[in-house]
């Protein structure tokens, strides 16, 4: 057979006929699929959730808005972000989380959703990005998100705290996310001189006032015993209530809050009201 000069041998038709057929299979694969929506929430992470992976730095989090759109090389929008939950806990990190709509399709066969191709899977690693910023997390719900957060209202103590930190607690201080929502927000203090009988600072700077052998002992007047009535948002897992920052909602748990100009470190649960 020939084309014009060119003679064609049975190998190159053999190659053009498997060209082809791909190119055939991958337009049917294209169209045969019904694209469609897909909601997760995703936690922003540098590895495995699962394997406790680094929270990002603060200006990660607040880089993510929602509205914000990834597209693929043909300029078509194949990602879009519908909440962002970004908050602090503590130094320079944030705890942070978006729900995003994914354009995907549905494998029958696998009864699995895809997103390029890949399934998309709880625990499973999710890259993508918006705009200037990339972001890696893991994806924890599809489709069946938690809608919405429980109220909760519990009493927290902190002992032998120094004074100017328990001066710091005032009534109706809020924790909030970068979407101004209150996540926490005191409704009650009361600060007393402590109940310690001997308080002794170890090298890291915290106060204990059972250990010993740790680097100097201090008169129990310097100190304070702070509770705190606070109310809370939070979620239901496995029957079980956890603060938006995972700590469970149980008595004698240690719990801690990040308010804008101070922090409520190791508080323990001791009453839950609600």
């Amino acid at each position: 057979m020939r084309i014009g000069s060119y003679k064609l041998h049975f190998l190159d038709i053999l190659i053009i006929f498997v060209v082809l057929v791909v190119i055939t299979m991958l337009f049917w694969l294209r169209i045969s699929r019904k694209t469609q929506w897909i909601t997760v929430r995703m936690i922003i992470s540098n590895d495995e959730w699962w394997w406790e992976g680094s929270p990002p730095q603060w200006w990660l989090g607040d880089s993510l808005s929602v509205g914000q759109t990834a597209r693929n090389s043909l300029g078509e929008t194949i990602a879009q972000i519908d909440d962002v939950e970004n908050f602090d806990i503590g130094e320079f990190y944030r705890r942070t989380s978006v729900d995003i709509k994914l354009r995907g399709t549905y494998d029958q066969r696998r009864q699995l959703y895809l997103f390029n191709y890949q399934p998309i899977q709880a625990g499973k690693s999710l890259d993508l990005t918006f705009g200037k910023t990339n972001v890696h997390g893991v994806i924890t719900y599809i489709e069946n998100l938690p809608d919405s957060y429980q109220d909760k209202t519990i009493v927290v103590k902190m002992s032998a705290v120094r004074p100017w930190i328990a001066q710091s607690y005032k009534e109706g201080m809020e924790m909030k996310d970068s979407l101004h929502r209150t996540l926490a927000k005191i409704t009650a203090v009361s600060v007393s001189p402590t109940e310690a009988t001997e308080i002794i600072e170890g090298v890291t700077g915290k106060s204990s006032a059972t250990q010993n052998g740790t680097e100097r002992k201090y008169p129990p007047s310097l100190f304070r015993d702070v509770t705190l009535t606070v109310s809370l948002k939070t979620y239901e897992s496995g029957g079980i209530q956890y603060f938006l920052d995972r700590a469970a909602i149980k008595i004698g748990e240690k719990i801690w809050f990040q308010f804008p100009q101070t922090i409520a470190r190791e508080a323990e649960i001791i009453q839950i009201l609600n």
